[in-house]
């Protein structure tokens, strides 16, 4: 009877993990190309229901000249010939534990111009059914989504002010080494934009202030000029511009060194100024001078509203680096009503993207630690938190932020 197997692309789920990766790493949709630098390593990980005994080939797309290899779950690695004229290389027998597997390969000597030309991994040993997680063929338009990993959210319930929000505080932490290339830690979102930090590809710090226009496009410059979003004031550190492909509007940011391990704090309101108009405003406490300045403030057309829909999230927005853990921490949330009462924000609500919902990947979590909430993401591990969990922090524990709202500005 023919084993049971599973192919996972190498397009979805493999990474290089050991040098500093830009756009254009050799991964493609279709395999790895030009591999011919011993140097790298590859990881390859899918996530299985059960601990099990696996036989695993890398499928090549074409055949290629003898070679060497090294391959392995864990440790030792072991050597693998690479036969000429040969489109399947097998790697061996593993005994795998319940969870993420994490398959190693690296070459070692070639005769070509490559070590080979591996396009999925074959998993023997397995079924479909066996399978928790990982990025099937069938994915592929969704690759590049899913190399950058599961986004996951805290939906927080400000039901509880009893009123229309005005204003927003939040105050975010994330710890040395949580923080790779890629990651935003967004402190505070709502309906029609968001507010965080992130490190850049070259790891360059910002912060950043989005707002989206009512005007539903990709493109920013089809936007008519009735429903653009207008800058109102701004720090004068901060640039603003225009972004696109993922809708369209009025972005901000600073080019800010921020340190990981400081607890950085936030702030934001939203408040109609006409029946069709809505201006956005968000602040920055700069731990260097010890004062709370205007970061930027924006003009929304056709908006009537208040807070709407407050969340935070935690992103990997580079596919390169969507195997690299990542942890956020958000403490101390406060709304303050239209009326000006403070009211401290004790539930969340734990949600994830299309990714994660998918199950495409599930190296994803988030929940309570020293009583504020956290979000982690990437770094495939296990076990996964379960989505929709609603989770508390105790407000007698809560300290209600020291700020003259009037004199903001």
């Amino acid at each position: 009877m023919e084993k049971k197997f599973v192919i996972v692309p190498l397009g979805g789920n493999s990474f290089i993990t050991n040098k500093p990766q830009s756009a254009g790493d050799g991964i493609t949709p279709n395999g790895w190309t030009g591999w011919n630098d011993e140097k790298k390593e590859y990881h390859i990980y899918f996530k299985i229901k059960a601990d099990a005994v696996l036989s695993l080939s890398l499928l090549c797309r074409k055949t290629c000249k003898e070679a060497v290899i090294r391959a392995g779950i864990g440790t030792p690695e072991r050597e693998v010939p690479v036969a000429a004229g040969t489109k399947e290389i097998p790697l061996g027998t593993y005994e795998a534990a319940a969870g993420y597997v994490d398959v190693a390969v690296k070459g070692v000597s070639r005769e070509g111009p490559s070590f080979a030309f591996p396009q999925a991994l074959k998993v023997e040993g397995v079924g479909e059914e066996d399978m928790a997680s990982y990025a099937k063929e069938s994915d592929k338009k969704d690759f590049y989504w899913i190399r950058r990993g599961p986004s996951v959210h805290c939906g927080y319930d400000v039901s509880v002010a009893g009123d229309d929000v005005e204003w927003f505080y939040n105050e975010v932490t994330i710890q040395p080494g949580d923080d790779p290339d890629g990651t935003y830690g967004m402190a505070i979102g709502f309906a029609g934009g968001y507010y965080g930090l992130q490190v850049c590809d070259n790891g360059q710090r910002k912060l950043l202030f989005s707002i989206w226009s009512p005007h539903n496009t990709d493109d920013p410059s089809t936007i008519p000029e009735e429903k653009m979003v207008k800058v109102l004031r701004k720090h004068p550190l901060v640039h603003t511009g225009e972004f696109g492909n993922e809708g369209s509007g009025g972005q901000s940011y600073m080019d800010y060194n921020w340190t990981s391990g400081v607890t950085y704090r936030f702030l934001c309101r939203i408040r109609p100024v006409a029946a069709d108009k809505t201006e956005f405003t968000s602040y920055f406490f700069f731990p260097e001078t010890g004062k709370w300045e205007l970061f930027c403030s924006f003009l929304r057309p056709e908006t009537h509203t208040w807070f709407k829909g407050v969340y935070s999230f935690l992103e990997s927005f580079i596919d390169v680096n969507g195997h690299r853990y990542r942890r956020v921490h958000f403490a101390n949330q406060w709304a303050v009503t239209k009326a000006g009462k403070w009211v401290p924000i004790c539930r969340m609500k734990l949600t994830g993207d299309t990714t994660a919902r998918k199950a495409q990947r599930q190296d994803y979590g988030g929940g309570v630690i020293n009583n504020h909430f956290y979000l982690n993401n990437c770094g495939f591990f296990s076990p996964n938190d379960q989505l929709d969990t609603l989770f508390s922090v105790d407000k007698d524990q809560m300290v209600k932020p020291e700020i003259d709202l009037e004199k903001l500005d």
